[in-house]
C-alpha cells in the first residue's frame, strides 16, 4: 500500500517545474531571445555524440557538470535531438 501511495505522490513532482519551464520557454519565444542553454557544452561531449558514442558522451557530461546519471542522459537526449540549439 505504501508503494502505491508513494508512487501516486511522486509521479507529479516534476509537474510544477515542467509547467514553469513551459512558461519560461513561451516568454523567451515571445521576446525573440536566442537562448541556447547548452552553448558551453564541452567539445568532447559533442565529438562523442558525432561518433555515435552516447554512453561516452553521458560519462563526459557527468564529469563536466557533476549531474546525476539521469540528468546527464536527459541532456544528451536533448543534444541528440536539438543539435542546432547547441552551437
Amino acid at each position: 500500500m505504501g508503494i502505491v501511495i508513494g508512487r501516486f505522490f511522486t509521479s507529479n513532482i516534476n509537474y510544477p517545474s515542467k509547467h514553469l519551464e513551459n512558461k519560461v520557454d513561451a516568454i523567451i519565444d515571445h521576446l525573440g531571445v536566442d537562448f541556447k542553454p547548452y552553448k558551453n557544452t564541452p567539445k568532447e561531449v559533442l565529438s562523442a555524440l558525432d561518433s555515435g558514442e552516447r554512453v561516452k558522451a553521458i560519462k563526459i557530461y557527468r564529469q563536466f557538470s557533476g549531474v546525476s546519471l539521469r540528468e546527464a542522459s536527459e541532456v544528451i537526449s536533448y543534444l541528440e535531438n536539438n543539435r542546432t540549439n547547441v552551437t
